[in-house]
């Protein structure tokens, strides 16, 4: 199964984020628990990890860009090889992560 890593909404619509820094590469595998990316917005620096193992197969964003809450992020997968739907077609699952704010 393929899922979709999305900015959270309850950040609220005026909020702008940056992607700081990517903690896993494109095809890179991760384990419940692993820090996935990292994003500013203007009153918290947030870490995003994973909760549960799979693939990180597609990055939508690079270092440096601004993003919004609803953005989809990335997508991962259970398993490596697994298809992955069309570019316009997002997976209908929201991933279940956790954000550490600081």
């Amino acid at each position: 199964m393929v899922g979709k890593l999305v900015i959270p909404k309850e950040l609220g619509e005026s909020i702008e984020v940056r992607l700081l820094q990517w903690c896993k590469a494109e095809g890179q595998q991760v384990a419940a628990g692993d820090a996935l990316l990292e994003f500013e917005t203007d009153k918290a620096l947030v870490l995003v990890s994973a909760t549960r193992p799979g693939t990180l197969r597609r990055r939508f964003y690079a270092e440096g860009d601004w993003m919004k809450p609803g953005d989809v992020v990335a997508w991962l997968s259970e398993q490596p090889d697994e298809p992955l739907p069309a570019e316009d077609d997002a997976p209908a699952e929201d991933l279940l992560v956790t954000f550490d704010i600081t």
